[in-house]
C-alpha cells in the first residue's frame, strides 16, 4: 500500500471529510484515497438505494464507522449541504450534475448553484478547514491537435464561455462553461465573504457522457484511466469505457478516442488528497494531467501485451498540442506525498483492462 507522507496535515488525519459523487468514478477513487490515509469518509449520493454498494465495499475494508453514506438528492435546492457538513474537517466537492447538458440556461447555473451550496454550507461548519472543488481541464482549454497551446495557473476557457450561450451548443461545451463559471463563483465567492478556511481546486477530465483558515483548492483532472473500484456497480464509466470498448477488438476502424491528455485515476484521487491536507498548498489550481492519449496510443498497449487478439489500428487524431505548465507543481507533490509520480498511459491502461477476460 503506497503511504501518504504529510507530517502535519492541515487536515487532521481521523477527521470527517465530506466527499460529493461518492459512487462516481473519481468519486469512489477519492474516498479509498482519503480512507487509506486516515481519514473518514462521509459520502453523498443522489440515491441511497442506488449505491448503498459504497457502504458494502468500503465499510468492510476500512470499518464501519469510517465511512458513511448520505442521500442528497439535488445539491443545487438551498442548504442541500448544511447537514451533511455537521462536524467534518474536510469538504471535497467532486459531484456534477449534467441534466441540461446541452442547455447553458438550466446547465451553468445547477453547477454553480451546487457549488455554492457546497462552499456556504463547508464555510457554516466550526471545524471546516480545507475545501477542494474538482474543475476540469476543460475549463482551461480544450484539446488543441492542431496548434501549440501552453496553459497556466491562470488559463480559463473564455471560448467555452463564448460558445455556451449560442445556439445549439454542444454537452462539453455547455460542461467546460459551467467548470469555468463555477470556479469563477466559487473564487468571488471567497474574496467577498472570506471563510475561515482554505480552497483549493484540482483540474481533471471528467468525460462529460466527470473553521481555521479555509483556503481554495481546486483540482483540474483529465481523461480518468486506471482500475475501478466495483465494475459490477459502476459499470465501466466515463473515459475508463474508452479501454473497455477497445479491449474486445471488435471496434470499428472509425472509433476514436480523440487526441487529448489523461490522468491515472488513483493519481487524481491522490491529488485531491494532497489538496485536502497540504499545508502549503493554499488557493492553488492542481492540474491532474499527465500525459497525452488517443485510441492508437491505448491499441498499441493492448497489441503489446494481448498480441492473441488481433488489435487493428484505426483512423487517428494528431497528438493533442496542448502543454500543461502546472502539471510539474503536481507531480513533485505526488512524488513528495506518495513517493512516485503520475503513473504512465501503460500502467494505467492496463489496469483499467483487468478483469476484462484479456
Amino acid at each position: 500500500m503506497v503511504t501518504f507522507n504529510i507530517p502535519e496535515p492541515a487536515v487532521a488525519l481521523g477527521s470527517w471529510v465530506v466527499v460529493t459523487g461518492v459512487s462516481g468514478l473519481v468519486g469512489s477513487h477519492v474516498a479509498d484515497q482519503a480512507l487509506q490515509a486516515g481519514y473518514k469518509v462521509r459520502g453523498t449520493t443522489r440515491s441511497r438505494g442506488k449505491n448503498s454498494w459504497t457502504e458494502e465495499y468500503f465499510q468492510p475494508k476500512y470499518g464501519s464507522e469510517n465511512f458513511e453514506l448520505v442521500e442528497v438528492p439535488d445539491m443545487a435546492a438551498k442548504g442541500a449541504f448544511e447537514k451533511v457538513v455537521a462536524g467534518a474537517s474536510g469538504f471535497i466537492h467532486i459531484a456534477t450534475d449534467t441534466i441540461g447538458s446541452n442547455d447553458a440556461h438550466l446547465g451553468i447555473p445547477k453547477v454553480v448553484d451546487a457549488a455554492i451550496n457546497a462552499i456556504e454550507a463547508a464555510a457554516k461548519e466550526p471545524n471546516m478547514k480545507r475545501f477542494v472543488y474538482t474543475s476540469s481541464s476543460f475549463a482551461a482549454t480544450f484539446p488543441s491537435p492542431y496548434r501549440r497551446i501552453v496553459i497556466t495557473q491562470e488559463t480559463f476557457n473564455g471560448e467555452a464561455v463564448k460558445r455556451a450561450w449560442l445556439p445549439d451548443p454542444e454537452g462539453d461545451v455547455v460542461y467546460a462553461a459551467s467548470k469555468v463559471e463555477a470556479e469563477r463563483r466559487i473564487t468571488a465567492w471567497v474574496k467577498e465573504n472570506r471563510p475561515g478556511l482554505v480552497v483549493n481546486m484540482v483540474i481533471v477530465h471528467k468525460n462529460p457522457q466527470s473553521i481555521a483558515c479555509l483556503l481554495m483548492r481546486t483540482v483540474l483532472p483529465n481523461a480518468n484511466i486506471g482500475p475501478i473500484i466495483s465494475s459490477a456497480h459502476q459499470g465501466y464509466p466515463t473515459s475508463s469505457q474508452w479501454v473497455k470498448a477497445l479491449c474486445g477488438a471488435d471496434y470499428d476502424a472509425d472509433f476514436k478516442v480523440p487526441a487529448q491528455h489523461f490522468v491515472n485515476v488513483q493519481d487524481d484521487a491522490r491529488l485531491h488528497c494532497i489538496a485536502l491536507a497540504h499545508p502549503s498548498v493554499e488557493s492553488e489550481r492542481i492540474f491532474a494531467v499527465a500525459g497525452p492519449v488517443k485510441s492508437n496510443a491505448i491499441i498499441d498497449i493492448l497489441i503489446r501485451h494481448f498480441p492473441q487478439k488481433g488489435y487493428k489500428h484505426v483512423l487517428d487524431d494528431d497528438d493533442d498540442l496542448v502543454v500543461f505548465e502546472p502539471t510539474q507543481r503536481a507531480e513533485k507533490l505526488l512524488v513528495e506525498v506518495y513517493g512516485t509520480g503520475f503513473a504512465s498511459l501503460e500502467e494505467s491502461v492496463l489496469a483499467n483492462a483487468a478483469g476484462l477476460g484479456n
